[in-house]
Formats: C-alpha cells, sequence, structure tokens
C-alpha cells in the first residue's frame, strides 16, 4: 500500500469514527504506535479522542487552511483565544448560558433574563410568577364568596328527589339522589354538591382507613388519597360493600368517568368538610366551586388552595 492509501484509508477511519462508527476500538485506532510514543503521552479517554475526531473532520472541510491549538489553559484558532466552557442557555438554546438564575439555578443567556425587574430571573420564572400570581388572586376571590354567607337556603324549594338527611343515608341511597337530580352536564349546583360531599366522604374515609398503616400526614396524606383511584377499582365502599364497577354500573358512567367522579367527590368533600357545617355552607353560601374548576384543579394546586381556604378560615375565628 503507498503513502496515498494510507492517508486515505487513515480519513476514512476518522470519518467514520465522527459519525459514530468503529466506536469500539477508538483507542486503537488512534493511539500513536509503540515507537512513536513518549514517556509523557497522555492516555486519552475516548470521549477526548472523539472530540479531536469531530474537529479534525470539520477542520477538513473548510475552503482555508485553519489551525486550532489546545493547551492546558487555553484555546486559541488561527492565534486567536476562543471561550470553550460553552454550555447552551436553558431557555433559548442558542446562547452561551454565563448567567444564572438565582430562583431555578438554570443556566441562561443575556436575552433570556428580566431586564427591569428589582429582582433578577430568568424569563421562564418570571412567567411562572405571573401564572402563580393570578392563580392565587383566583383562590382568594373563590374563597372569599365561599365563605360570605347569606340569610336564605339558596337550594331549589321544590325538587324532584328529597336531600333532606343526606348524612343518614348509606352510598347506595346517596347515588340514588344523585342519579334522581337534575343535572345540566357535569354541572354541581347546590344538591348535587351536597350529595357528592356525603358520597366523597364514603370515599374518603374507606381510602384513609386503607392507607392508615402508611402513618401518612398532611400533604403527603391528600396526595396519597386524592390519587389513589387505582386501589379504589380492588375496593368495596359503604355498608351496600359496593365496588367501583357496581357504582359505575348504577351511575351509567364508563370506566374514565368513574376516576373523575371519584376525584371530584373527594375534592368536594374536602372542600367543605372545613366548615363547621358542610350542608350549611353550601346551601346559604354567596358562591360554590364549579366541577369543571375542581376537576380541572392539578392535585397540587388543590392542595394548595385547600392551604390557603383552611388559612383564611383559622384567621377568620381568630377576628371573631
Amino acid at each position: 500500500m503507498n503513502d496515498q492509501q494510507n492517508i486515505s484509508a487513515t480519513h476514512m477511519q476518522i470519518d467514520n469514527y465522527a459519525v459514530g462508527e468503529n466506536s469500539s476500538n477508538v483507542v486503537n485506532n488512534y493511539l500513536a504506535s509503540p515507537s512513536q510514543a513518549s514517556v509523557s503521552f497522555p492516555n486519552l479517554p475516548n470521549q477526548v479522542l472523539e472530540a479531536l475526531s469531530i474537529a479534525k473532520k470539520f477542520l477538513a472541510r473548510q475552503k482555508e487552511t485553519h489551525e486550532i491549538t489546545i493547551t492546558k489553559n487555553e484555546v486559541k484558532v488561527n492565534g486567536k483565544l476562543i471561550y470553550v466552557n460553552y454550555e447552551a442557555c436553558k431557555i433559548c438554546k442558542n446562547q452561551h448560558g454565563n448567567l444564572t438564575c438565582p430562583k431555578c439555578q438554570r443556566k441562561i443567556c443575556s436575552n433570556c433574563i428580566t431586564k427591569r425587574s428589582r429582582a433578577q430571573q430568568c424569563l421562564r420564572c418570571k412567567g411562572s410568577e405571573k401564572i402563580k400570581d393570578k392563580l392565587n388572586s383566583e383562590f382568594e376571590n373563590k374563597i372569599e364568596r365561599l365563605l360570605r354567607m347569606g340569610n336564605e337556603d339558596r337550594t331549589q324549594e321544590v325538587i324532584l328527589v328529597e336531600i333532606e338527611n343526606l348524612g343518614g343515608k348509606n352510598l347506595e341511597e346517596l347515588i340514588e339522589v344523585v342519579k334522581g337530580l337534575e343535572k345540566k352536564g357535569d354541572k354541581l349546583n347546590r344538591q348535587i354538591s351536597l350529595a357528592y360531599f356525603y358520597i366523597g366522604k364514603v370515599f374518603y374515609e374507606r381510602m384513609e382507613d386503607f392507607f392508615s398503616e402508611s402513618d401518612l400526614d398532611g400533604k403527603e396524606k391528600l396526595r396519597k388519597i386524592l390519587g389513589s383511584f387505582k386501589h379504589a377499582k380492588d375496593l368495596d365502599f359503604g355498608g351496600e360493600k359496593m365496588s367501583i364497577r357496581e357504582i359505575k354500573e348504577k351511575l351509567g358512567v364508563d370506566d374514565s368517568k368513574v376516576s373523575r367522579f371519584f376525584g371530584l367527590t373527594s375534592k368536594v368533600y374536602l372542600t367543605y368538610q372545613v366548615f363547621d357545617s358542610a350542608e350549611e355552607q353550601i346551601r346559604k353560601a354567596e358562591h360554590i366551586l364549579s366541577s369543571v374548576w375542581l376537576r380541572d384543579l392539578s392535585q397540587e394546586k388543590f392542595i394548595d388552595f385547600l392551604g390557603k381556604l383552611e388559612q383564611r378560615k383559622e384567621e377568620e375565628l381568630v377576628k371573631e
């Protein structure tokens, strides 16, 4: 094999490695022969060899001749010092992330940091802060109207199904109540909210008993129970020992809606159990929570809402 063939073969090896081939024998391809090696020759790891191969291929494709010089302290291209500790901005991905967001610790560029705010932060944190402020404002508004009571009972005076003494009914009777109530889509009215409160109570207490050995408390306990439908499917509920499937059949809904029903009733119960009299609160409060709002509220946001509601309720008690 002549010199020209040797050069071509070497270039082929470099090109193959640069595109991901021959990765298993990198060291064999690139280390110098024993006769060429010196005592001070470093043992190059594969990652370094890969980087050198890519740089070599890049230079080979350029029309003009360029030189890259790498030492322990610096890197130069054609004699010009360049910055090599490059880490792409975590937001735009286009610029070097030479700044760090003090809130989330993301590496960001100067284009993706707030310019006029007192506390510097990345644009993503600023956006999240706006969303959080908007949600907190929404929480405050709903809590205010939930706490504000009227004198009159706002449930309908004439309804098709008796909703008195729901606390004394078993789960099967409560489901019959829900089936008999006049419903407009998935919307919660006060009668349905009352029934859902007691159904949610049955569900919650059953799951509370199921997880009793887990020694959970506070938010962890709420998270576990609110996300427990996969466990609830294998349990029975109420004095009639009804399974989720039987509940589904009685309500005439599909499986996906049963899981939503389980979550929604649990949220209704957790919301109104904060009050001394849940029934009175549902009947007379200026505002009741809608099913769509409760259902679409993520688990973490609902727990946050519940915490704010309990805090506000305690503040009201202190004032009294």
